[in-house]
């Protein structure tokens, strides 16, 4: 049996598509028999974000990027009893995940957007969240973490480069004083601490300042444990007793006692 030249581009445009979906299957853009779960993510910044990147939870893909608006219209709920008002979200992704990661995704999780390696392709990461949290569900709405700008941290480092250089040119003969005084120091630092470790008075000075420290401490110890000692607590009592009897005493009336007992003294 002949076919005609219609049915011939017919069937050859049928096994395209045919080995478009194999493929398409194959590399995990599409699945039609695979069930997801999708949600929303709203970010200020996506960072180099595109339609069809990856989704991963805990390391591990499991989704990916559906779509991204712009500026979609949402509500912003504030503290207390005020009504919520209209507010225009910069970007929301519409993510989807497969229902077996799904059930780590809580409503605690956090949404990251990270580059794989260098100069990788850029995914959503998603962080598990705690098992007390609701899970998430189909349509839900929730709030990305921002990646950094490298552009405005470049910048802000050039900037930064450019206020230093300022103050060096502006100070410059300050900070070149400020170096020879140090430079200075330190080598009279270095001399001084030459001339001690050279210097046998230092090292027989220090030497017998040790030994003197170490013997007076030998007497305190054994001073402080005599007076623990019954002969040292009542010799404590007695020093104690005398210093109360003399304290009404003036030092007229000690010269008295003095000179009536033949002593010849002369006091203050």
């Amino acid at each position: 049996m002949k076919l005609s030249n219609e049915a011939k581009v017919g069937f050859l445009l049928f096994a395209t598509l045919l080995l478009t979906g194999v493929f398409a299957w194959l590399l995990g853009a599409s699945n039609p028999f695979k069930r997801t779960v999708t949600f929303y993510v709203n970010y200020n910044f996506a960072g180099g974000i595109e339609v069809g990147s990856p989704v991963r939870v805990a390391g591990i893909k499991v989704g990916k990027v559906e779509k991204i608006s712009f500026f979609v219209a949402d509500k912003d709920f504030p503290a207390g009893d005020a009504k919520p008002t209209e507010v225009l979200t910069p970007l929301r992704l519409k993510v989807s995940v497969s229902t077996e990661a799904a059930e780590g995704v809580r409503k605690d999780s956090k949404f990251f957007i990270n580059i794989a390696g260098i100069i990788g392709e850029r995914y959503v990461e998603i962080t598990p969240g705690s098992m007390s949290s609701p899970k998430v569900t189909e349509t839900d709405v929730l709030r990305g973490i921002d990646p950094p700008r490298i552009d405005q941290l470049i910048s802000q480092s050039f900037d930064l480069a450019g206020k230093i250089k300022q103050v060096i040119e502006d100070n410059e003969g300050d900070i070149t004083k400020s170096i020879k005084l140090l430079y200075d120091l330190s080598g009279n630092i270095n001399k001084t601490l030459g001339y001690i470790d050279r210097s046998k008075m230092f090292k027989t000075d220090l030497a017998q300042l040790i030994n003197n420290l170490i013997d007076i401490t030998g007497d305190v110890k054994i001073l402080t444990a005599k007076t623990k000692t019954e002969d040292g607590k009542k010799t404590m009592d007695l020093l104690y007793k005398m210093l109360w009897r003399l304290e009404p005493l003036n030092h007229e009336a000690i010269q008295q006692f003095f000179q009536k007992e033949g002593i010849r003294t002369r006091l203050f």
